[in-house]
């Protein structure tokens, strides 16, 4: 509902503005246009350019508007612009009256810069409506916010009422004072009530708008039976708490109230890097420990909570994550091998929360954060972001904790979410913090001091560091720093202070440290033995003695930090700071391949081969170091014998963790981006081809097609160059498959026409076969039917011929069968299903077993709806049991594409028996997972779902926007079967109307 308003034909950006009708009405404040030098009572109407970002399951799109409306003859600070085109009824806000929203929470999103973002979030209370300023005369009362987030450029932006669901204004001023420190979080908002009158004249809501509750997991009940509950807490990875703890009581208490709130399940502490968000957690769940222990010791009858930690600064893996996750809510009873894929295991732990109550801590989330664009905020992993809305599904009892630098925008809409902002520490506390860390001097100084460096908790403990190495802590020569500049980011004062602190460390505590910066993940002792003792002769024990006494002083002053398994570790900005400076006879290169060695050893000290991702964790690190230590012939062994297991697939069909082979391969590009060419030895095509191929099939069953595309092409070239045609022609396939999902019919053609090429080079008659089929396929797409039919009797003549099984089975089976129920031979299409199947279930293809499940199930339907009362039951029945068969294998594979289909098939059925508003939330499920992997064909699909379900409940506003954007996106990508099968469903649309 949020827009970004600038100047036309590529101005610059003016503030913020909120779409509240269909029909193209957007309202920002007047004096964002004017700020602009556009005059809203000028006879030809002001024009600016309205920009929506992408969000959800929408596209970004821009609209040029006019100003249609404003108070003439009062000083209300809005206008009201209309779009030259309607706008999608999801990106309208519903207004609401702010005369019951006094002392409620409320969210905005607008266009205020800070560093290289330009688009941030806001939260704060409305405070409540409040009398006209001196000199104005307003048609409705402003309302006053308390928010520390407002700032320039948010004007117009939406002030949502989190409890009611309901924007109840739009942010025009923030007090710019800078007197009186009681108010600079004050700000004020136009009333939306504003708007009913003249001349603008709407209607807005007095009711709460309900929010909608996350998607429940599915539950695999012969799983569930077998776990038992955590017995004890994991926090193994968390920091030890600190000694050292000052100021953030108020903020602990908030936690606390958040968490015993029933209707709040996951609470999100978001802040800069620096600011103690890890502390604050691992302090927070100490004292939820300590209250626990206290309900026990009064033997209340209480379940106490079972804790789990997991730093994603440390292990950013999703599939790691999970598996360590089923371990524990599981008692270990339950593997990643048992649950198929990544949303299987987040669906199996969501839905064990139940069984005991559980205290998530997922902390460092912004490691698998989106940092940059439209999506800032977003999870990458599809996976993980079904495990936190899954989290979010009320019916269980335990709380997750989250801390991140980015907001977790996944769950903001969700009312089981709540996010606290983390503040820097008061003046007084980081007094506190300085005298603690041993700072010496007045309290007007050491507050001095932490005002001045903006009460930054890592830059201050620096700074103490520093003054009590340098000077035995005397404040007073803080002034041998450099002065803090305000206008800085937090990372560029923290090295600022790093770099005066290593003037004063000797060369055994920068070694120490220099060393430590080559581990991404904490580490126990012996892998600082093993890097530094080589460069220490092994007959010195003084220089041995020296490091120890180091290590001691470097943790005592938290430069370097402990965790509760005693492992040890750097604070992210300070591992950045010193691995840049590794240099000369401490080179990067040297520091990988000793950190390599390590993981190795541990690696071969463990009995067995390995069979989890637990077991694989040390082989993941040494194909990292290899990489950086420019060993990547090495890392490409260690992956092909290791975690691949040879043709056994351990990590991929075995452990099915997709996320963690993009993690390994990343190292092999150059700055882990795909679209470069990888590094090998010696250019080595054949590991090149591989690499590449092996990189578009993660990328394609992690449902990011987008990205696929590209791997997969350099994939084909490289076996191409190398003659190996058949090869060549696999990636081939495989690439026209996705520009078919994608809805690039087009480039799918073009494809095709490699394909071919390549078989006939290949002299593989199979290779033709799947050319044919897929050249049939893509005519079926496109409405050409007996184009479609002479290239399926072409494969099917070459099965014949050439191969054991004289049908078409596997995809270009369920193809085939497709276009003969299309063309409405429904029995042969029954036959080509039913033998296809057989094929599939004896290959163990279950993505293509689910598939002709689905197909058979169709055809069910089909003689359902043309059945008498007794035939129609029978059929429906069948259709149910396909259908339901299909839909829990898709939830054991990782293949995006097969649950899509399954979820629509499910669609289908609830709407053939008169279930139609069940059907909703699988549709609703199926067009976000096909937005967000960019299944065009699919989207269409889901859209024409979601208007039947719109039109059965009598929604005719949503189920136009949908109806018109599946016909739109149909004829786009030239996707004729759907452009005909929306066209059809938008007349009867219109004759309802």
């Amino acid at each position: 509902m949020t827009a970004r308003i600038a100047l036309p034909d590529g101005g610059p950006a003016l503030g913020t503005g909120v779409a509240i009708a269909r029909q193209g009405l957007i309202v920002t404040c007047r004096h964002v246009l004017e700020a602009g030098g556009l005059d809203v009572r000028a006879p030809e109407p002001p024009q600016v350019e309205v920009f929506f970002p992408a969000v959800d399951h929408y596209p970004a799109f821009s609209r040029r508007a006019a100003v249609v409306a404003y108070a003439a003859d009062k000083d209300d600070d809005l206008v009201c612009l209309k779009a030259a085109a309607p706008l999608p009824s999801g990106r309208v806000a519903v207004l609401g009256d702010a005369a019951t929203s006094e002392w409620n929470e409320f969210i905005s999103y607008g266009y205020r810069r800070l560093g290289k973002y330009h688009g941030l979030f806001a939260q704060g209370t409305i405070m409540g409506e409040i009398e006209a300023p001196e000199g104005h005369s307003l048609l409705k009362e402003p309302i006053q916010l308390r928010s520390s987030d407002i700032a320039e450029g948010m004007s117009g932006a939406p002030v949502l009422d989190r409890k009611r669901n309901l924007v109840v204004g739009m942010v025009s001023e923030k007090w710019g004072s800078d007197g009186a420190a009681e108010d600079r979080d004050t700000a004020w908002a136009v009333n939306a009530h504003l708007v009913t009158f003249p001349p603008f004249s709407l209607v807005i809501r007095d009711d709460p708008l309900p929010m909608l509750h996350a998607e429940p997991p599915h539950m695999n009940e012969d799983l569930l039976r077998r776990a038992l509950p955590p017995t004890s807490d994991r926090l193994d990875d968390a920091p030890a708490p600190l000694a050292e703890w000052v100021g953030r009581e108020p903020l602990l208490a908030e936690a606390d109230r958040v968490a015993e709130d029933p209707e709040t399940l996951v609470l999100s502490l978001v802040g800069f890097g620096g600011e103690g968000k890890t502390s604050i957690a691992r302090q927070w769940i100490e004292r939820r420990r300590k209250v626990w222990r206290e309900l026990e010791r009064a033997k209340e009858a209480v379940e106490r909570p079972r804790v789990f930690w997991w730093s994603f600064a440390e292990r950013p893996g999703a599939d790691d994550f999970l598996e360590a996750a089923l371990d524990f809510v599981s008692g270990g009873c339950i593997s990643a091998e048992d649950c198929g894929d990544g949303r299987a295991r987040a669906e199996t732990v969501a839905s064990l929360l139940h069984t005991r109550p559980c205290l998530f801590v997922l902390d460092g989330l912004e490691a698998v954060q989106e940092q940059r664009g439209d999506q800032y905020g977003t999870v990458l992993s599809p996976d993980l972001r079904d495990f936190l809305t899954f989290f979010a599904t009320p019916g269980h009892s335990s709380f997750c904790l989250i801390t991140s630098r980015a907001p977790v925008v996944d769950l903001i809409a969700f009312v089981t979410h709540r996010q606290i902002d983390v503040p820097s520490l008061t003046a007084a506390a980081g007094r506190e913090l300085l005298s603690l860390l041993g700072v010496r001097g007045s309290d007007a100084a050491l507050e001095r001091v932490a005002q001045q460096w903006g009460g930054h908790a890592l830059t201050l403990s620096l700074i103490a560091a520093y003054l009590v190495k340098r000077y035995g802590g005397d404040v007073r020569r803080v002034g041998t720093l450099p002065k803090p500049d305000p206008d800085l980011p937090r990372g560029a004062l923290v090295r600022r202070i790093l770099s005066q602190y290593d003037e004063c460390l000797s060369d055994t505590e920068r070694n120490l440290l220099t060393g430590f910066s080559v581990f991404r993940t904490p580490v126990e002792e012996d892998a600082l033995e093993t890097v530094l003792t080589r460069e220490i002769p092994s007959a010195d024990p003084a220089l041995v003695c020296a490091y120890t006494t180091a290590l001691v002083h470097l943790v005592d002053t938290r430069v370097i930090r402990r965790d509760q398994g005693g492992r040890l570790g750097l604070h992210p900005l300070v591992r950045d700071y010193y691995y840049q400076r590794a240099v000369d006879g401490w080179d990067q290169t040297r520091l990988h391949e000793w950190a390599k060695n390590y993981y190795l050893r541990i690696a071969d000290s463990r009995s067995g081969l390995p069979s989890t991702l637990e077991d694989l964790a040390p082989l993941v690190e040494a194909v990292h170091h290899a990489c950086r230590s420019g060993a990547y012939a090495e890392a490409y062994t260690l992956i092909t014998d290791w975690l691949y297991a040879g043709d056994r697939g351990l990590i991929t069909r075995e452990l099915n963790a997709y996320d963690m082979v993009l993690a390994c391969f990343a190292d092999f590009f150059p700055r882990g981006d795909f679209r470069r060419e990888p590094h090998t030895v010696s250019g080595d095509p054949g590991v090149r081809g591989w690499a590449l191929h092996e990189v578009a099939t993660s990328l394609q069953m992690l449902g990011r097609l987008w990205e696929a595309v590209g791997p997969l092409r350099k994939a084909e070239s490289a076996f191409r160059a190398l003659g190996r045609y058949h090869q060549a022609a696999v990636s081939c396939q495989n690439r026209t498959e996705l520009h078919l999902a994608l809805g690039q019919l087009t480039q799918a053609e073009e494809a095709i026409g490699e394909a071919f090429d390549l078989a006939a080079r290949a002299g593989d008659q199979e290779d033709v076969l799947v050319a044919e089929t897929l050249r049939g396929a893509l005519l079926h797409h496109r409405g050409q039917h007996e184009e479609a039919e002479r290239s399926f009797t072409s494969a099917l003549a070459l099965a014949r011929q050439f191969t054991p099984v004289p049908i078409l089975y596997s995809r270009s089976g369920v193809y085939y069968a497709e276009h003969l129920r299309a063309t409405g031979r429904a029995g042969a299409a029954q036959k080509a299903h039913e033998a296809n199947l057989t094929v599939c279930r004896r290959a163990g293809w279950a993505a293509d077993e689910a598939l002709c499940l689905i197909g058979l199930g169709d055809l069910a339907l089909d003689r359902a709806n043309a059945a008498s009362d007794t035939d129609r039951t029978a059929a429906l029945h069948e259709a149910t049991e396909r259908f339901k068969a299909a839909y829990d294998i898709a939830r054991g594979i990782t293949r995006r594409e097969v649950l899509i289909a399954s979820l629509l098939a499910r669609c289908r059925l609830a709407m053939a028996t008169g279930q139609s508003a069940g059907a909703r939330g699988d549709a609703d499920q199926a067009l976000a997972m096909a937005l967000s992997g960019g299944y065009r064909i699919a989207e269409v699909e889901a859209r024409i779902a979601l208007t039947r379900v719109y039109r059965d409940v009598e929604d005719e506003e949503a189920a136009w926007d949908e109806i018109s954007r599946a016909t739109e996106t149909a004829r786009e990508i030239g996707y004729r079967r759907g452009e005909d099968a929306a066209l059809s469903l938008e007349g009867s649309l219109g004759e309802g109307s």
